[in-house]
């Protein structure tokens, strides 16, 4: 990264940090879960996107063609399978319409029914956020 994109990030992430203190009934000792979670499914998303080509690339030619990639091919390669409704883009590419505090919600549970060991460590308390979330994850 340039210093310019490093300078650029941290005005975004300093101006989502402000709305979330204004915006939420969170103190900043509370929300910082939520903000991480959120920073993990992106994360989460963007190795899955390097994993999958790595993975498709080592699957080998059968006589029907190639398998499907498994949730133990992600793992071999260091990513988790992620399920559509958990990946970042989804929930950042939702219509205002939906109610994304849910929808946050329902993809970390999702993770947790895939990966039974996070199960109970993934935030999931995105409903105490006003509706500016939207706006916050989009950024």
């Amino acid at each position: 990264m340039t210093n310019e994109q490093i300078k650029q990030l941290e005005k975004e992430l300093w101006e989502a940090a402000d709305q979330l203190r204004a915006n939420s009934k969170l103190t900043a000792a509370e929300y910082k879960d939520p903000v991480l979670g959120l920073i993990l499914l992106r994360f989460a998303q963007n190795r899955y996107e390097e994993a999958k080509v790595q993975v498709e690339a080592s699957i080998p030619e059968g006589p029907r063609g190639k398998r499907a990639a498994t949730k133990e091919d992600f793992t071999a390669a260091g990513a988790i399978m992620l399920p559509e409704a958990s990946k970042y883009d989804y929930l950042a590419n939702l219509p205002e319409s939906k109610d994304i505090a849910e929808a946050i919600n329902e993809g970390m549970r999702q993770i947790e029914v895939e990966y039974p060991d996070l199960a109970g460590i993934l935030p999931k308390n995105y409903q105490d956020f006003e509706t500016d979330l939207a706006r916050i994850v989009r950024m």
